[in-house]
């Protein structure tokens, strides 16, 4: 008998407690429930934001393969010049002794042709 009134009492005392730790874990999955859809749409936020980067990126590397194709073409323009300007110095001396000959050309022609008007003065008198 005096357990059972023991138990009675320990169970008078143990369901009120029980109670309210159901009722407050009840109220805590109740609260978490509520915030899932929270937790979804910032899940959708994050995946928009992963998405908008990926796109950054892929825009990125498009942008740096274009670089590096500017930059090849770039140093093979260099390449180009460094193997020209050889060339090219020796073409502008070769047109710099043409043109010397062209006028020094010119020039024994004016001279010739004041000795022919000279002389021909000459023959007349």
């Amino acid at each position: 008998m005096e357990t059972a009134v023991l138990a009675l009492a320990v169970s008078g005392f143990l369901v009120p407690l029980l109670n309210g730790l159901l009722a407050r874990r009840a109220t805590r999955q109740e609260q978490a429930a509520d915030q899932v859809p929270l937790l979804v749409q910032r899940m959708e936020g994050i995946a928009a934001d992963v998405k908008e980067i990926k796109t950054e990126l892929r825009v990125v590397r498009e942008h740096d393969a274009e670089l590096r194709l500017v930059d090849q073409r770039l140093r093979a323009l260099e390449s180009w010049q460094g193997e020209a300007r050889p060339q090219l110095g020796q073409l502008t001396n070769n047109v710099h002794v043409l043109m010397g000959e062209r006028g020094a050309r010119q020039q024994l022609h004016r001279a010739a042709n004041l000795v022919a008007a000279a002389g021909g003065e000459r023959s007349d008198t």
